[in-house]
């Protein structure tokens, strides 16, 4: 539903809500798979981080914030890089592999459909709208 103060579509909001919350739960289940499975290590600590940043960057998505797409680019490289060094270490890892393409997909996407602009335009009638009743309250 189109209002002023979100211009994103009923199926972008959607979009946004659901693909957020998927790509949380698969990189919550690719992090707990890592603590379960993973070597004791440095770079296995190392790898951790990356993907808190990644279930972070899909909750954003999920609550629809302006600087999600910006995230998910980081993400898709943290993905990617996390997926090499599980695969150079010797071990094959479906679950990361679904993440790393998940998360491709849904970035792909988002700037297909345009939906980082709508979130931009979004924040910024937040915005006007919060200067518009400072004072006023």
């Amino acid at each position: 539903m189109y209002s002023p103060l979100n211009p994103l579509s009923k199926n972008q909001q959607e979009f946004c809500t659901w693909s957020g919350v998927f790509g949380a739960l698969i990189a919550g289940a690719t992090l707990i798979q890592h603590l379960s499975f993973s070597v004791p290590g440095l770079l296995s600590s190392l790898m951790i981080p990356p993907y808190l940043f990644i279930i972070s960057s899909f909750v954003f998505l999920a609550l629809q914030k302006a600087f999600a797409p910006v995230l998910l680019i980081i993400s898709t490289v943290f993905s990617f890089a996390s997926c090499l060094l599980v695969l150079a270490g010797g071990a094959l890892s479906p679950l990361l592999i679904i993440l790393m393409l998940y998360t491709v997909v849904i970035t792909v996407f988002i700037y297909i459909e345009q939906i980082q602009i709508a979130l931009r335009k979004k924040l910024e009638a937040e915005r006007v709208e919060k200067e518009q009743w400072r004072g006023k309250i």
